[in-house]
């Protein structure tokens, strides 16, 4: 199973609570860093300042020194404030801070610290430290302004919860339902945070947090208008524009440019259930509807009959369907195929670099699953849309 999503607007809950306290103080800029910090509960061991990279997935130990007696002191420089991760071994105790050129102080408590264990996903286990305090970073202390705004907690409350319930909840058709909530109450929070984070960027637009932010909130709302996406960026200046943030944000936004209507749609070779190669330019001269799925995916076999009335209806006026499976298992993938006995062209995605999304949906950028992209006979793209009912109609308007 990949970590794609599914086309099921749940929100479960919101990202952990990376900042527990921290202190708005006058910071003193520097031309390097200083971390000084103390944990309890923790004597021995090692602590390691980790930055990752979003881009790529991987992760780069900075710097590493011994624990004594619970306290520990980091040295280098940063070029741009950066989340970062302190990474206390062994146990693989965990807490998050703004790193920035500064004197940085870290007090902390493995008391309530929340476990984890991701080893049956290829991951490892540890505890994440609630109990952190952090001074001397001022991106650190907008950012816990964001995470304990008033409005911020009232909605944490309501998905904890809604995410009880929904776990409790044993009947099947109940727990479906009972994802409009979910899907309502999400609408309001996302609401609240472009709110809050305009009105932040209006005071700090040089403020790296508030590039950290909009990201995050760019990422779970991929389908945020373009020109929106291009007003917000245009607020920030200084460190913030300089930030790998802003940098990551902007090439996202030019790999969604690529797939407006009307541009010609990236070209992929993939191998069908037989191992033969199929190219999708191969299909000029024909309408093509790009079907992504996956068959642990439930909304993505549940439209699988539809599209079965759809092909049925228009396959003889030249019009395919292929369908590219986000499995990660061949064997997962031809189950599922015996199953659905899909009367169309059928290819499985590639995952050519450990721990990052398939080839093609990435190239394709599908945040979430099914979404489907129809082409012309030219290969261009006609639409884009992860909703089956545009596709309908667009067809019926190609057809008529």
């Amino acid at each position: 199973m990949s970590n794609k999503k599914v086309k099921i607007k749940l929100v479960l809950g919101f990202a952990m609570l990376l900042f527990a306290g921290s202190s708005c103080t006058s910071n003193k800029q520097m031309d390097a860093y200083q971390i000084t910090g103390h944990v309890k509960g923790l004597d021995s061991g090692l602590v390691k300042l980790v930055r990752y990279n979003d881009s790529d997935r991987t992760s780069t130990t900075l710097d590493s020194v011994k624990l004594i007696n619970g306290s520990f002191k980091l040295n280098g420089k940063v070029e741009q404030p950066e989340l970062m991760t302190l990474i206390f071994e062994p146990g693989g105790w965990v807490a998050q801070l703004f790193v920035q050129n500064s004197e940085i102080t870290v007090q902390a408590d493995t008391a309530g610290a929340s476990h984890y264990d991701y080893t049956n996903y290829g991951g490892g286990k540890g505890a994440t430290l609630k109990q952190v305090e952090v001074k001397g970073s001022d991106n650190q202390d907008s950012y816990v302004e964001f995470e304990n705004d008033p409005e911020q907690q009232k909605f944490k409350a309501v998905f904890a919860e809604l995410n009880k319930a929904y776990e409790a909840e044993k009947n099947a058709g109940v727990k479906e339902k009972m994802k409009s909530k979910f899907d309502s109450v999400g609408k309001l929070s996302k609401d609240w945070e472009i709110k809050w984070i305009n009105a932040f960027v209006a005071k700090k637009p040089a403020s790296v947090a508030g590039i950290y932010v909009f990201s995050n909130y760019y990422k779970s709302n991929s389908e945020m208008p373009l020109a929106e996406a291009d007003a917000m960026l245009a607020k920030f200046t200084g460190e913030a524009k300089r930030s790998t943030y802003y940098t990551d944000l902007l090439k996202e936004q030019e790999s969604r440019r690529a797939l407006l209507p009307g541009k010609l749609s990236p070209d992929f070779t993939l191998l069908k259930r037989d191992s033969t190669a199929f190219t999708l330019s191969s299909t000029r001269g024909k309408y093509i509807m790009l079907d992504f799925w996956a068959s642990w995916c439930k909304p993505c076999r549940e439209a699988i009959p539809h599209w079965k009335e759809v092909y049925a209806k228009y396959k003889g006026k030249d019009f395919e369907i292929v369908s590219v499976s986000d499995d990660s298992r061949w064997n997962d993938w031809t189950k599922a195929m015996d199953q659905e006995k899909m009367p169309w062209t059928q290819v499985i995605d590639e995952f050519p670099i450990k721990n990052m999304p398939a080839k093609v949906g990435t190239l394709y950028q599908t945040h979430f699953i099914p979404f489907y992209v129809l082409l012309d006979k030219e290969g261009k793209i006609l639409l884009y849309t992860g909703d089956e009912k545009e596709i309908d109609a667009k067809l019926a308007e190609v057809f008529k």
